[in-house]
């Protein structure tokens, strides 16, 4: 029989045991590199409402991440700053995040005026930006930024060609209007590529409207669009906007007499909450999986926002997730060829130009870059609302409406 004493010996080395595992996990987890994601998304301005759904979904895209242990040997750490919808807070915002220690090897840009604005500071602090917004400036010649969604005159050929296949039944050629926001944005898909594709197809300009950021009465724009005979449209704005316009639209008769295009930013579910069947038949170039096919596409979305009890808006939510998506692949893909504790941006940078056909967690069309490629996608899918329901059309390739592409008409 064992003495107290043997017993009292014993327990102390067990405890000692157990202690130094506990110090040596600890001192493994201390050790551990923090790699930092940046994130310049915009909580306040016009583009507030919309974007609201990036703040849960930022988190809940970095703790998966880390849950997951998806970047094995690192934990990744969030850092963020609000852009304001404005050029100056956000080269402010930018700076403030660059300053951060440990600094970001790669930020996720919100806007195209602002990633435009930024696209030197990139290369200068050799940080690169997975960028949702898209001009020319950012991808040619290539440069820092990695835009996710094809160009917007892309975009614009592709609802061009739907509408034609799908939409319009009569013999004679539509008439077109440009419905926009009079911003970088709104005015991006409108460049002479997409004119004379416009014109390859027999179709006139009949009429360009631009819309204020933040609007109040559309009236006059609404007449003159009326009066021009416009059969469908195109532009880029927020929901919010476009409420306006419709609502304005429905005040003057003309609810359902033009097809409405917007570029994938215009949310739909958010449209419809906002004017409930008027948004029906309102079109979108969507580069987002629908929300109905998250638990089959992107399960970790639809994970994290039940577990999360998140209540935000839902396409926000995952589209914020698919640029998170491209942006810790990289960082990944940069672990993996230098290790984790050496990721800089210049590794992050090395990781989206090799990147090829990533499903980004199936949250959107597939990813490619290359070192003379910084357009993400080839395709876009078609989304609309029928019965205040949002459905899709199915995907739709973009054509190459780029300076010099090869689908520009000759």
């Amino acid at each position: 029989m064992a003495s107290t004493g043997s017993k009292k010996h014993l327990w102390v080395a067990v405890v000692m045991w157990l202690s130094f595992c506990l110090l040596a996990t600890a001192a493994q987890a201390q050790s551990k590199p923090v790699i930092a994601i940046g994130h310049l998304p915009h909580f306040t301005g016009a583009y507030a409402a919309t974007q609201a759904a990036f703040a849960p979904a930022q988190e809940d895209a970095i703790e998966w991440a880390n849950r997951t242990n998806y970047v094995p040997g690192a934990e990744l750490k969030l850092v963020w700053a609000d852009g304001g919808t404005d050029t100056a807070k956000s080269l402010a915002a930018f700076k403030k995040m660059i300053s951060e220690s440990p600094k970001p090897v790669v930020i996720i840009g919100e806007s195209t005026a602002t990633g435009t604005a930024l696209v030197k500071m990139h290369a200068q602090e050799k940080v690169p930006d997975v960028e949702g917004g898209m001009s020319l400036a950012m991808i040619q010649p290539p440069s820092w930024t990695f835009c996710q969604p094809p160009p917007y005159q892309s975009q614009f050929g592709a609802w061009v060609d739907y509408f034609l296949k799908h939409v319009w039944k009569k013999s004679e050629p539509p008439k077109f209007a440009w419905l926009t926001w009079d911003n970088p944005f709104g005015k991006a898909p409108m460049t002479p590529e997409a004119e004379a594709y416009l014109k390859s197809k027999g179709i006139k300009v009949v009429a360009t409207e631009f819309i204020p950021a933040v609007p109040s009465d559309t009236t006059a724009h609404i007449l003159r669009l009326k009066a021009s005979g416009a059969d469908f449209t195109y532009g880029g704005m927020y929901p919010s906007a476009l409420a306006v316009v419709l609502k304005d639209m429905d005040k003057l008769g003309m609810t359902g007499k033009i097809t409405i295009g917007m570029s994938y930013a215009c949310n739909l579910g958010e449209l419809t909450k906002y004017v409930g069947p008027l948004a029906n038949g309102v079109h979108i170039t969507g580069i987002n999986t629908l929300v109905e096919e998250w638990d089959k596409k992107c399960p970790m979305v639809s994970q994290m926002y039940k577990e999360k009890k998140r209540d935000v808006d839902q396409w926000g939510y995952g589209n914020c997730w698919s640029k998170f998506a491209i942006a810790i692949e990289a960082v990944k893909m940069a672990a993996q060829k230098v290790g984790a504790s050496k990721v800089d941006g210049q590794a992050v940078y090395d990781a989206l130009v090799a990147m090829r056909n990533f499903d980004a967690w199936g949250t959107s069309p597939p990813i490619s870059f290359s070192e003379t490629r910084r357009v993400g996608m080839d395709s876009v899918e078609i989304q609309t609302v029928e019965n205040q329901k949002v459905i899709s059309k199915g995907f739709f390739p973009v054509p190459d409406l780029l300076p010099g592409g090869k689908d520009v008409p000759k």
